[in-house]
């Protein structure tokens, strides 16, 4: 009897797929940041030393410093300034077919039911077999496409830098409905939790909400202090909507100013004000400061929220800018299945930044949907110093990046939250707060070439990357205009980085 119902629970457990359910679908990253809306978050991420399985070198074509590798299918897919959009086998690296368009690819394309959409400078949208290349279809737009388009609802959907968002249906190409904003779209959508809203951010510096099907206008952001909306998706969690941009303001001066704002009220007399312990009641009132700050200075807030329902502003968040050479602000990441948000944050008590960074009083904390404010998060390393709080010095070299003048993007898992910035993905364990280098090596380009590995200019670092028939310096890559966070599938991780893809394996 024993033995029967162990066949029988054994039974259960395979019965759903011999039955005709439907299995379960086969890990892949379809789309940037892994859904819809824009999440950041990795199921599961390998644990272990990651090692080098294949690697793709492409900076004689270079890549957009945003994309990120999209696997689905047996195959991943980048596309490149050069105008080509490769597929390499997933887990080979063999080329299984490159197509060439007449102009650069500037984001990633989205994977769906075996084809490949993506847009291409040349002013058309792709839609391409995932198993041949073969274009099924293509659609033009006036003045072409620089971002990744959405495929949902059996459309695809697509700004384009003519200022128009379209709707195509996914199988044709045929128009379906247009929406027009008033100045060029470079970010890529995202879709309500429940998959009825749009939600699209254009130059004109509105963040519209737009009914799925119809493309119907359902609410309009006030405009946008800044920039730019370019480069990142709207972030989409539990009923709100965050999009973030950059300041008029030089992004020197506004941190520097930030800066002289966080200490002008803290009376410090030890040796080094990078090091301030702060009592949780210290932070509340540096937030308070904050958010009448930015109340008082609108053009310096860089990150809104908005609610899904209605449009409106539930908070200002006490985030000050750290987007890296004039970059719009990198977005939270969050993990769908808590809700814990995590976002980039600059306070004179965080305990990031103490090892000589360029920028100091940059750090990561959890973001409070209800209210807008962020508890710090601190990491576990101890101070090496008697009296002195912890800080940079006392990690790991380059294990978690938070520079604020240079470009790093946010990822999570339930384990960990990485810190992608320069060639080095960076994490932080949540249990025991400590940081360690996943992979890659600052200022090499994730382990390769670079100033890092050559040495700098007054070293004879270029001299040396020259006659190593080595790049030097990929500026793109380097800090920005964005930055792209990894792909996971399974056990691997797909590092778009120094204008290539590295495929690394944990288990």
């Amino acid at each position: 009897m024993r033995k029967l119902l162990r066949f029988a629970a054994t039974w259960a457990l395979l019965a759903p797929a011999s039955a005709g359910q439907p299995a379960p679908p086969a890990p892949a990253w379809r789309t940037l940041h892994g859904d819809l809306q824009r999440s950041g978050f990795y199921p599961r991420f390998p644990e272990g030393p990651l090692k080098l399985v294949w690697r793709k070198e492409l900076h004689r074509e270079l890549t957009g410093a945003r994309c990120e590798v999209i696997v689905d299918g047996g195959n991943a897919y980048l596309g490149t300034y050069a105008g080509t959009m490769y597929a390499w086998d997933a887990a080979t690296g063999a080329e299984r077919w490159k197509l060439v368009t007449g102009g650069p690819i500037g984001h990633s394309p989205m994977a769906a039911d075996g084809v490949l959409y993506f847009g291409s400078m040349d002013r058309k949208l792709y839609a391409v077999s995932q198993a041949t290349g073969k274009p099924k279809w293509t659609f033009t737009a006036e003045e072409g496409f620089w971002t990744s388009p959405v495929v949902h609802a059996g459309l695809v959907l697509c700004g384009a830098r003519d200022g128009v968002f379209y709707a195509l249906h996914a199988a044709t190409g045929k128009p379906m409905w247009k929406f027009r904003t008033s100045a060029p779209i470079l970010a890529p959508a995202s879709v309500s939790e429940d998959g009825r809203r749009l939600f699209v951010a254009s130059e004109d510096m509105r963040l519209y909400c737009l009914d799925v099907n119809t493309g119907t206008r359902l609410w309009t952001s006030p405009k946008l202090p800044g920039l730019s909306l370019r480069d990142h998706a709207p972030v989409v969690v539990r009923g709100l909507v965050m999009v973030t941009t950059n300041p008029v303001k030089d992004f020197h001066t506004i941190m520097d100013q930030n800066q002289q704002m966080l200490l002008a009220p803290i009376r410090f007399t030890g040796k080094d004000n990078r090091y301030i312990h702060g009592t949780p009641e210290d932070v509340r009132r540096e937030q308070d400061r904050i958010v009448q700050h930015l109340k008082a200075h609108p053009a310096e807030q860089t990150l809104h929220a908005f609610r899904v329902e209605d449009g409106g502003e539930p908070w200002i968040a006490p985030v000050l800018y750290t987007g890296g050479l004039h970059n719009p602000l990198a977005p939270p990441c969050f993990n769908p299945r808590t809700g814990e948000v995590f976002v980039h944050v600059r306070s004179a008590y965080t305990t990031w930044d103490g090892g000589g960074e360029v920028r100091p009083y940059t750090g990561v904390g959890k973001l409070d949907l209800h209210t807008g404010r962020i508890a710090l998060l601190e990491h576990g390393h101890r101070s090496t110093e008697p009296g002195r709080p912890p800080g940079r010095k006392d990690m790991p070299f380059a294990s978690f990046n938070t520079i604020g003048d240079e470009t790093q993007t946010l990822s999570c898992s339930p384990e960990y939250l990485f810190s992608n910035h320069q060639g080095t993905l960076g994490s932080l364990r949540f249990a025991t707060g400590l940081t360690a280098v996943k992979w890659g090596k600052r200022d090499t380009y994730g382990g390769f070439y670079g100033p890092g590995t050559f040495g700098w200019e007054d070293q004879g670092g270029e001299a040396k990357a020259r006659a190593a028939g080595q790049p030097f310096g990929l500026v793109n890559e380097w800090h920005g205009p964005a930055r792209g966070i990894v792909s996971v599938v399974g056990n691997r991780v797909y590092f778009p980085v120094g204008s290539q893809v590295l495929c690394l394996e944990g288990r």
